[in-house]
C-alpha cells in the first residue's frame, strides 16, 4: 500500500473504529503501521485511556469487483486485543513470519 492508502485507512480507523475494550475512538498517535504489502497491512492500536492494544489486519480489495466467490470476498477489519500487552516473543515472531512470507494470503488462508 502506497502512503496515502495507509494514511486513509488510519484516518478511517480513527473515525470509525472504537477500542473493543473501553469503547474510546483512536487518536492519530495511537495507530502505528507494523507491516504493509501492496495489497494489506497490519496496525497496531494503542489506546491511551484503558491501554490495551488491538492488532488489525487490512486488505484492500478492487473497487469494481466482478467476481463474487467465497474467496474473492472482502476481508472484514479484524480486531484482537492483546491482554498482557505485545511481548518480545510476539514481536519476534512476527518478524520471523513477515521474512518468510511471501505475501500471498489467498494461500495462506484458503488451503
Amino acid at each position: 500500500m502506497n502512503i496515502n492508502e495507509l494514511t486513509a485507512i488510519i484516518k478511517h480507523i480513527k473515525k470509525t473504529s472504537p477500542c473493543p475494550s473501553c469503547k474510546k475512538l483512536y487518536s492519530i498517535q495511537d495507530i502505528s503501521i507494523l507491516a504493509s504489502t501492496k495489497h494489506e497491512c497490519l496496525l497496531e492500536m494503542r489506546c491511551k485511556y484503558c491501554k490495551k492494544t488491538s492488532l488489525s489486519d487490512i486488505v484492500a480489495t478492487p473497487v469494481n469487483r466482478k467476481s463474487k466467490s467465497p474467496q474473492d470476498t472482502e476481508v472484514p477489519l479484524i480486531n484482537q486485543v492483546i491482554r498482557n500487552g505485545i511481548t518480545n516473543d510476539d514481536i519476534l515472531d512476527t518478524k520471523n513470519f513477515l521474512n518468510k512470507f511471501d505475501g500471498n494470503f489467498k494461500k495462506l488462508f484458503f488451503k
